[in-house]
């Protein structure tokens, strides 16, 4: 009986030990997969990170979308935050058109965020994204980078 119970009690922790180490190799954005580069780590499927940068999608229902949810959201980072707006930014995610605004965040080592909302294959979502250097251009940003954002030529 104490063997049982020693080896279900092993078998638990290598398990749980095993889960909370696994390595996430790709994210889901909005039903599109992204491989996880070598020089970038996901926290979950839903968020990927850098040194120099980081994407976060949160996805809202329709409903949500067509109320302006994203909007209040938005709106509610302004108030919580210490961010200087420094303007108004659209561009492309996923072939898709995203409307935002871009800030200045003080005390970060990712300076630069965009909250930006879109559809992405019929699916809403706020997309945050942050920057250590002011993404300005196309060239601004890496082959990872382009998958969330693309300036319009």
């Amino acid at each position: 009986m104490k063997l049982k119970i020693t080896l279900i009690a092993f078998i638990s922790i290598c398990l749980n030990t095993y889960s909370q180490n696994t390595i996430i190799k790709k994210v889901n954005y909005a039903n599109v997969e992204i491989e996880v580069p070598a020089n970038y780590i996901a926290n979950s499927e839903y968020e990927i990170e850098n040194e120099n940068f980081s994407a976060q999608w949160l996805y809202l229902s329709k409903e949500m979308f067509d109320q302006n949810v994203q909007y209040q959201l938005i709106k509610q980072f302004e108030v919580q935050t210490k961010a200087k707006e420094i303007s108004e930014i659209s561009f492309i995610s996923n072939g898709s058109i995203f409307k935002g605004k871009i800030y200045k965040i003080i005390n970060s080592n990712l300076k630069y965020k965009v909250l930006a909302s879109g559809m992405v294959n019929n699916q809403p979502l706020v997309l945050n994204l942050s920057f250590k250097n002011e993404p300005k251009s196309n060239t601004d940003l890496d082959q990872l980078m382009h998958n969330f954002i693309k300036f319009k030529d």
